[in-house]
């Protein structure tokens, strides 16, 4: 009994109390109640009186009687409480081994329905009472200040929407496992392949052929191990710096109206909160200076108020807001009555209802694509791959023809000598130090680069960056500021007048009055206020007039803004395109000024008058003709214009209630106005963009603008940079002109269907725009975000480029992870362009890509000199090992070989990191990776057949003027006697030390191409340190006698060390004599190149 009566208990309140629970419980499914029977009455379990009790309602029909059904109820109840750990409430809590097999997406289609995504795609074609229903929340009459008993989500909702949708946050892209990422830097890729089948070798005839050789693979496989974990290092500590920037970044709480209980009464309060705890179906609430936390269906708005969507879309100007229904036809991204997630509300306030969070919204669907999208190799990758082609085909070649000399010698020489004769021919073609070298190079370019603040997520995009040929750059925040600033002002002072006004120059002291009073009325009609933090917030526009009229005003502006208080204002609306305010005089009682803001044609039809100075002159129409002259000269230089007027109202009652919202239902004049001046505003080219523009043009980098923003902004901020000449178009023959500047409406009937142009992917119409446009396009404007990746794809595919992208927004993502290098803002850049990029400009300025690109250059022609240098040793270490079929003694061993690479050759390669330019690399064209390898035939025939083989005749010429060498011809080492094997090693001694001191020759003449070594001198430090240590462990090789017994050496007297300089001393002398020739070849082509000129002239 006493259970029952528990039963009958739980089952009262939790009807009275958790009736919702019960319509969704799965509970009552299993009970077989039906659902479409009980939701009608579960409706009259609310607290009316014209309704049946509750107990009979539910009752009425089942077949149970009320006793009955609320013993179900209890037990039901009691269900409910013992599983508490349920995931999902509302289908009632489950047990822990449901939890594991919680389906997020069934849950939303079984709360929602089953098309919940395509619904909310049309939220901006709802009412917002349509949207509140299909996410289960309450917006009742929210306008302004009004709040209705029942608001928002209730907590139990809010749970439950958690559930279903998870947190408010974008699905970070995949990243690897560090030690996975190791392991790939280690083991993966042809050059490291090709090491480690080396290492295999050396092994196998160590363990298996009884080899006395272990050092040479163990320090091999050191080697590779160093140089993987010192990239994989490099990587790890960029991706550990991006990491420390997005967490420095200040997550601000939302504003949202919550529905709860308080002393058994719905109650609706503002909670603030963290923005990733946000649900589809919260009420938020946003004011001017919010960063807009989710995709948002605005519910209210004040008059005029904006968003700034450049993130988007790449639109400077901001974007006005309504709570107005759009068409069916409208596209969500295109609608004025949604915020997007990641954009900044500038100005008003606002309140919506989310309806799209994280991955769901449309900034995270942009997120989605980008995870999706292969990144485009770098062109270091395709070079490395090249060059292991090419020195594995030369390895085994030399390996193999070694093998068969070995088979087809007269002197029969057992298997494993044989083998090991074929694999150290092999053995010595492969460059082991080229991977540290690579490595350590591009990561003393990267550490320089983060002192540039620049920086480098992949190394190897350093390199890339110096073959880049075609940059393109986002408009808004890159090339220019991202902020609007007051720049140009026209007023009348016995004459017009207009004069550009940037930076410093606002500041000047200012005599003529006329300003002083176009200042004033830029600050008295101005609906920009501090912020919490005392920084002015508002519209960019507003803000950027009220900044430049303070710098004219200074001290005296506070004290002006409080005898000027406003009494009345007409807000902007997009009718009557101004806004207007009045303002008491404290200084002198019943006097007003009214002051008047807007385009330049409204306002203007509303003036009679001009300001002159202290006086008024009229508007005649010679006047009105020189502003609108003014007018047109700023637009055409995509100035946004804005006019200002005023009128004095004398003889007026001080507590005057001013009325009206438009000029025919005002209780005032709103005619005659008295002209006062113009203020231009832009979003001006940051410092330096148009000297690094010109330094690019210089390098034959052409820059190309691709932007979102207006054609006519586009293109004359592309004209005052330099991406344009002055009036280039209007020279320009209409058949290329068209092609100049693009617009998205112009690429919208020539985007290809795939990812490029692949064959088949577009028609010969297609194809031919673009060969075109990427031939004489200079700007890309209004274009979307799938444009600039199809523009990025059409340089590399069509027009054959190495193409670098710069941008800050979502909308240049795409386009950011398809060009070869792409570059990212630090401070103003979003998450997803910054994910997206190679390169991180930490101070956004776009000068430090030019730095940038320099370096890059530099580090692709140091590199190319290093293993041209490497390369030099290869013939003198192989000739040996052939030598020996012809019964010539062994004048080099493999751990020689080695020492020679790794203990010296290695550290001089690296030091060429450190070698200055030998020329203006960016007075010269990028290097091609595909036309123009980094190693091609001539570096191949420089090394091996020019230097190397004056090494080889240096060194073998030194050999065999040893003593008794030519006695051990034909000789093989296991019958030598003692005083045979000595003059063998000294032989050695003499071929190692020649081979070292003529690669001191090698490194030296490499630093340049053309210039003498007499004028260039040796200027890196570091490369001459390593000369210096070469030569000493040479000399400790040879002369100290724990390391003679290892490498098998004995020491060389004065004589024989002097001769060792002969390859030193030829290499300087024969290549001071082709430098020469070829500065006189170069003299001889720049003459009559300035011949052909001056005849042309």
């Amino acid at each position: 009994m006493p259970v029952r009566i528990l039963m009958l208990a739980l089952g009262a309140a939790m009807a009275d109390r958790t009736m919702v629970e019960l319509r969704a419980s799965r509970a009552l499914r299993v009970a077989e109640v039906d659902e479409a029977m009980l939701k009608p009455r579960l409706n009259g379990l609310q607290p009316d009186p014209t309704k049946k009790p509750w107990l009979e309602a539910l009752t009425e029909g089942s077949g149970l009687d009320g006793i009955r059904m609320v013993e179900i109820l209890g037990l039901l109840a009691v269900a409910l409480i013992v599983s508490r750990q349920a995931k999902f409430p509302l289908c009632g809590r489950k047990a822990e081994k449901e939890q594991s097999t919680f389906d997020p997406v069934a849950a939303r289609e079984y709360r929602f329905g089953p098309s919940l995504m395509q619904k909310l795609e049309g939220s901006h074609a709802m009412t917002s009472e349509e949207l509140a229903n299909v996410l289960h929340t309450h917006v009742g009459e929210m306008t302004g200040n009004t709040r209705q008993p029942s608001l928002g989500l209730s907590d139990r909702q809010v749970e439950e929407h958690q559930q279903i949708f998870g947190r408010n946050a974008l699905t970070p892209a995949k990243k690897e496992n560090p030690i996975w990422l190791l392991i790939k830097q280690v083991f993966g890729g042809l050059f490291n392949i090709m090491l480690w089948i080396c290492v295999a070798c050396e092994l196998t005839l160590a363990l298996i052929f009884d080899g006395d050789d272990t050092l040479t693979p163990l320090i091999l496989s050191m080697v590779i191990v160093a140089s993987g974990t010192l990239q994989w290092w490099t990587e790890l500590q960029a991706e550990s710096m991006m990491e420390s920037l997005q967490n420095m970044q200040r997550t601000e709480l939302v504003c949202v109206y919550r529905s709860t209980f308080q002393g058994g009464k719905r109650v609706v309060q503002e909670t603030w909160i963290e923005p990733g705890d946000l649900v589809p179906g919260e009420l938020v609430v946003l004011e001017a200076g919010d960063k807009i936390p989710a995709d948002i269906r605005i519910v209210f708005c004040t008059e005029g108020a904006e968003v700034d969507n450049a993130a988007l879309t790449g639109e400077s100007l901001p974007e006005a807001r309504t709570v107005e229904v759009e068409g069916e036809g409208v596209a969500v991204h295109e609608a004025h009555n949604v915020c997007f997630f990641g954009t900044t509300v500038l100005k008003g306030k606002m309140k919506g209802i989310v309806f799209a969070t994280g991955d769901d919204t449309f900034l995270g669907q942009i997120n989605e694509t980008m995870t999706q999208c292969a990144r485009t190799r770098s062109t270091l990758e395709t070079q490395i791959e090249h060059f292991v082609h090419v020195i594995a085909y030369v390895a085994m070649a030399v390996g193999i023809l070694s093998l068969v000399a070995n088979l087809m010698s007269p002197v029969q020489r057992p298997i494993d000598l044989i083998l090991e004769n074929a694999a150290t021919a092999f053995f010595a073609q492969v460059p082991e130090g080229l991977l540290p070298t690579v490595t350590i190079s591009l990561m003393i370019a990267s550490t320089r680069m983060v002192k540039k603040k620049v920086l480098v997520r992949k190394i190897d995009a350093i390199e890339t960056l110096g073959c880049v040929s075609v940059l393109c750059s986002d408009k808004t925040g890159t090339l220019t500021s991202g902020c609007m600033t007051a720049t140009d002002v026209v007023t009348y002072a016995g004459g017009f007048s207009s004069c550009r006004c940037t930076g410093s120059e606002w500041a000047a002291p200012v005599a003529n009055a006329s300003v002083l009073s176009l200042a004033q009325c830029g600050i008295l009609n101005n609906s920009s206020k501090p912020n919490r933090e005392g920084v002015m917030a508002g519209s960019p526009t507003e803000v950027a007039i009220m900044e430049a009229c303070t710098r004219v005003l200074g001290d005296d502006r506070m004290q002006y803004q409080q005898q000027s208080p406003q009494v009345f204002e007409i807000p902007f609306n997009s009718e009557t395109k101004w806004m207007l305010t009045i303002h008491a005089d404290d200084l002198q009682a019943g006097a007003f000024r009214m002051v008047l803001k807007g385009a330049p044609e409204r306002v203007l039809a509303m003036c009679t008058r001009v300001l002159n100075e202290a006086s008024t002159v009229e508007l005649t129409d010679q006047r009105r003709a020189e502003i609108n002259a003014s007018l047109h000269k700023l637009m055409s230089g995509g100035r946004r214009v804005l006019c200002f007027a005023e009128m004095r109202l004398d003889g007026y009652a001080d507590d005057f209630v001013f009325e009206g919202s438009s000029p025919e239902k005002c209780n005032f004049p709103m005619a005659g106005f008295t002209w006062v001046g113009l203020i231009g505003l832009e979003d001006p080219p940051k410092e330096g963009v148009k000297e690094a523009i010109a330094v690019l043009d210089d390098a034959s980098c052409k820059t190309v603008m691709v932007t979102g923003d207006h054609p006519t902004t586009a293109q004359a901020i592309a004209t005052r940079i330099g991406i344009l000449k002055e009036n280039e178009l209007a020279n320009l023959p209409e058949d290329i002109r068209r092609y100049t500047v693009v617009t998205g409406s112009q690429l919208a009937d020539y985007v290809p269907d795939g990812d490029g142009f692949e064959h088949g992917a577009c028609s010969e119409e297609q194809m031919e725009f673009w060969r075109q446009t990427v031939q004489h396009a200079r700007v890309f404007a209004r274009v979307s975000p799938v444009h600039k990746r199809v523009i990025v794809r059409a340089y590399q595919q069509i027009g054959g480029a190495i193409v670098a992208m710069t941008g800050d927004g979502v909308n240049d993502a795409p386009a950011l992870k398809a060009a070869e290098v792409g570059i990212a803002m630090g401070i103003r850049g979003t998450e997803v362009a910054k994910e997206a990029a190679d390169i991180v400009l930490l101070d956004d300025q776009f000068t430090s890509v030019v730095e940038a690109m320099g370096q890059g250059r530099l580090c692709s022609e140091n590199l190319k000199k290093s293993i041209m240098y490497t390369l030099c040793s290869k013939i003198p270490q192989v000739m040996p090992t052939f030598a020996e079929l012809l019964g010539v003694p062994t004048a080099l061993t493999v751990t020689q070989v080695l020492l020679i690479d790794i203990g010296t050759d290695i550290w001089t390669a690296i030091a060429y990191a450190f070698q200055p330019a030998e020329a203006s690399l960016m007075s010269q064209k990028p290097r091609h990776p595909l036309r123009e390898r980094m190693v091609d035939w001539t570096v191949l025939v420089y090394s091996y057949f020019y230097i190397g083989m004056i090494q080889m005749a240096a060194c073998w010429f030194v050999f065999f003027s040893m003593p008794h060498i030519l006695d051990l011809m034909h000789k093989h080492s296991s019958s030598y006697t003692v005083d045979e094997t000595k003059w063998n090693y000294a032989g050695m001694a003499a071929y190692y030390w020649t081979l070292v001191l003529g690669q001191l020759g090698a490194a030296m003449v490499t630093t340049t191409t053309r210039t003498s070594l007499l004028s260039y001198g040796l200027p890196n430090k570091w490369l001459n340190v390593c000369f210096v240590l070469e030569v000493l462990l040479a000399a400790t090789v040879i002369y100290w006698e724990p390391c003679q017994r290892l490498f098998k050496t004995e020491p060389l007297n004065a004589t024989q060390a002097l001769m060792g300089c002969t390859g030193l001393v030829a290499i300087l002398f024969v290549e001071e004599i082709r430098k020469a020739c070829f500065r006189w070849g170069d003299t001889r082509r720049d003459a009559k190149a300035a011949l052909l000129l001056l005849e042309e002239s």
